[in-house]
């Protein structure tokens, strides 16, 4: 019972800083898509 309680903790917190990462991944991808556009 402490095992899986643990262990979707431990899943939530990975989920977190994926969609964290994923988060300012999309955020440069959006900066570089302007200044790209800008120098067009």
């Amino acid at each position: 019972m402490l095992k899986n309680i643990l262990a979707t903790i431990g899943l939530a917190a990975v989920v977190k800083a994926a969609y964290e990462h994923y988060c300012d991944y999309s955020a440069l991808k959006r900066e570089k898509a302007e200044r790209n556009a800008c120098a067009d």
